[in-house]
Protein backbone atom coordinates (compact mmCIF):
# COMPACT_ATOMS: atom_id res chain seq x y z
CA UNK A 1 0.00 0.00 0.00
CA UNK A 2 1.52 3.06 -1.19
CA UNK A 3 1.79 6.23 1.50
CA UNK A 4 0.29 8.59 -0.73
CA UNK A 5 -3.19 7.06 -1.05
CA UNK A 6 -4.25 7.42 2.69
CA UNK A 7 -6.74 10.54 3.13
CA UNK A 8 -6.38 12.11 6.25
CA UNK A 9 -10.19 13.38 5.81
CA UNK A 10 -11.50 10.19 4.63
CA UNK A 11 -15.15 10.19 4.15
CA UNK A 12 -15.28 13.61 5.56
CA UNK A 13 -13.95 15.15 1.80
CA UNK A 14 -17.29 15.77 0.22
CA UNK A 15 -18.31 18.07 3.12
CA UNK A 16 -15.10 19.98 3.43
CA UNK A 17 -16.28 22.92 0.92
CA UNK A 18 -19.57 23.25 2.54
CA UNK A 19 -17.81 23.91 5.80
CA UNK A 20 -14.94 26.06 4.51
CA UNK A 21 -17.65 28.20 2.29
CA UNK A 22 -19.36 29.12 5.77
CA UNK A 23 -16.80 29.70 7.78
CA UNK A 24 -15.02 31.80 5.37
CA UNK A 25 -18.15 33.93 4.70
CA UNK A 26 -18.68 34.56 8.28
CA UNK A 27 -15.14 35.26 9.28
CA UNK A 28 -14.72 37.82 6.39
CA UNK A 29 -17.94 39.51 7.33
CA UNK A 30 -16.77 39.69 10.98
CA UNK A 31 -13.68 40.93 10.00
CA UNK A 32 -15.62 43.52 7.74
CA UNK A 33 -17.77 45.12 10.43
CA UNK A 34 -14.94 45.48 13.18
CA UNK A 35 -12.85 47.79 10.41
CA UNK A 36 -16.23 49.48 9.57
CA UNK A 37 -16.78 50.00 13.27
CA UNK A 38 -13.36 51.59 13.91
CA UNK A 39 -14.42 54.35 10.92
CA UNK A 40 -14.28 57.75 12.95
CA UNK A 41 -17.69 59.20 13.12
CA UNK A 42 -19.41 55.91 12.95
CA UNK A 43 -21.53 56.40 16.35
CA UNK A 44 -23.17 59.64 14.54
CA UNK A 45 -27.14 59.77 14.12
CA UNK A 46 -28.38 59.73 10.35
CA UNK A 47 -30.14 63.38 10.77
CA UNK A 48 -33.73 62.54 10.78
CA UNK A 49 -33.94 59.08 12.16
CA UNK A 50 -32.88 57.59 15.73
CA UNK A 51 -30.52 55.37 15.15
CA UNK A 52 -27.15 55.86 14.38
CA UNK A 53 -24.63 54.90 11.42
CA UNK A 54 -22.91 52.22 13.26
CA UNK A 55 -26.47 49.95 13.68
CA UNK A 56 -27.26 51.02 10.33
CA UNK A 57 -23.67 49.19 9.18
CA UNK A 58 -23.91 46.64 11.73
CA UNK A 59 -27.85 46.04 9.85
CA UNK A 60 -26.28 45.78 6.88
CA UNK A 61 -23.10 43.51 7.95
CA UNK A 62 -25.44 41.30 9.76
CA UNK A 63 -28.03 40.97 7.22
CA UNK A 64 -25.03 39.87 4.78
CA UNK A 65 -24.23 37.17 7.57
CA UNK A 66 -27.73 35.93 7.51
CA UNK A 67 -27.95 35.25 4.20
CA UNK A 68 -24.35 33.66 4.00
CA UNK A 69 -25.35 30.93 7.32
CA UNK A 70 -28.54 30.73 5.57
CA UNK A 71 -27.31 29.82 2.11
CA UNK A 72 -23.81 28.07 2.83
CA UNK A 73 -25.46 26.40 6.00
CA UNK A 74 -28.51 24.58 3.46
CA UNK A 75 -26.01 23.42 1.11
CA UNK A 76 -24.02 21.92 3.98
CA UNK A 77 -27.05 20.21 4.49
CA UNK A 78 -27.53 18.99 1.59
CA UNK A 79 -24.18 17.97 1.09
CA UNK A 80 -24.29 15.48 4.58
CA UNK A 81 -27.54 14.07 3.20
CA UNK A 82 -25.82 13.18 -0.24
CA UNK A 83 -22.90 12.13 1.62
CA UNK A 84 -23.69 10.35 4.33
CA UNK A 85 -26.90 7.96 3.22
CA UNK A 86 -27.82 6.79 6.89
CA UNK A 87 -28.06 10.54 8.37
CA UNK A 88 -30.30 11.51 5.57
CA UNK A 89 -33.42 11.66 7.63
CA UNK A 90 -31.60 13.74 9.63
CA UNK A 91 -30.11 16.73 7.40
CA UNK A 92 -33.21 18.85 7.53
CA UNK A 93 -32.79 18.84 11.07
CA UNK A 94 -29.24 20.41 10.18
CA UNK A 95 -30.91 22.64 7.57
CA UNK A 96 -33.27 23.95 10.46
CA UNK A 97 -30.46 24.33 12.92
CA UNK A 98 -28.78 27.14 10.38
CA UNK A 99 -32.16 28.41 9.05
CA UNK A 100 -33.10 29.21 13.11
CA UNK A 101 -29.48 30.70 13.48
CA UNK A 102 -30.13 33.05 10.45
CA UNK A 103 -33.29 34.16 11.74
CA UNK A 104 -31.33 34.42 15.35
CA UNK A 105 -28.53 36.78 13.37
CA UNK A 106 -31.17 38.96 11.45
CA UNK A 107 -33.10 39.50 14.69
CA UNK A 108 -30.01 40.38 16.76
CA UNK A 109 -28.76 43.28 14.15
CA UNK A 110 -32.31 44.72 13.38
CA UNK A 111 -33.26 45.06 16.98
CA UNK A 112 -31.63 48.45 16.95
CA UNK A 113 -33.12 49.79 13.86
CA UNK A 114 -36.45 49.20 14.40
CA UNK A 115 -36.60 49.39 18.25
CA UNK A 116 -38.69 52.79 17.96
CA UNK A 117 -41.26 51.74 16.13
CA UNK A 118 -41.97 48.79 18.94
CA UNK A 119 -42.08 51.33 21.52
CA UNK A 120 -45.61 51.16 22.25
CA UNK A 121 -46.07 47.40 21.99
CA UNK A 122 -42.38 45.86 22.67
CA UNK A 123 -44.06 42.09 22.90
CA UNK A 124 -44.54 42.55 18.80
CA UNK A 125 -40.90 42.30 17.95
CA UNK A 126 -39.72 39.22 19.43
CA UNK A 127 -43.16 37.59 18.17
CA UNK A 128 -42.72 38.30 14.86
CA UNK A 129 -39.50 36.26 14.74
CA UNK A 130 -41.01 33.77 16.89
CA UNK A 131 -43.95 33.29 14.55
CA UNK A 132 -41.19 33.30 11.43
CA UNK A 133 -39.25 30.61 13.30
CA UNK A 134 -42.46 28.35 13.75
CA UNK A 135 -42.53 27.76 10.12
CA UNK A 136 -39.15 26.25 9.56
CA UNK A 137 -39.60 24.14 13.08
CA UNK A 138 -43.13 22.72 11.93
CA UNK A 139 -41.66 21.85 8.17
CA UNK A 140 -38.69 20.34 9.98
CA UNK A 141 -41.09 18.13 12.22
CA UNK A 142 -43.14 16.84 9.31
CA UNK A 143 -40.26 15.91 7.11
CA UNK A 144 -38.21 13.67 9.46
CA UNK A 145 -40.96 12.40 11.00
CA UNK A 146 -42.19 11.28 7.23
CA UNK A 147 -38.25 10.36 6.29
CA UNK A 148 -38.44 8.04 9.87
CA UNK A 149 -41.34 6.44 9.23
CA UNK A 150 -42.14 6.37 5.68
CA UNK A 151 -44.29 8.20 3.88
CA UNK A 152 -46.86 4.98 3.60
CA UNK A 153 -46.16 4.00 6.90
CA UNK A 154 -49.73 5.23 8.57
CA UNK A 155 -51.66 5.61 5.02
CA UNK A 156 -54.79 2.72 4.25
CA UNK A 157 -55.84 2.06 1.00
CA UNK A 158 -59.65 1.32 0.29
CA UNK A 159 -59.74 -1.68 -1.92
CA UNK A 160 -63.23 -3.03 -3.39
CA UNK A 161 -63.13 -6.34 -1.15
CA UNK A 162 -63.61 -4.17 1.55
CA UNK A 163 -66.87 -3.45 0.72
Amino acid sequence: MPANTHDPFGDFRPVLPSIIRLLAGIIVLIVVQSIVLGFPGITQTVPGTTFSVASFAIFTVGLVVAAVVLKYGTQLASAVSDTYKTYRAYAPILAWIFQVMALYILYSVSKTMVIGFFASTPWAYPLIFLAMALIPTVKVVVTVLHALEGQNAHKQTVTRDQF
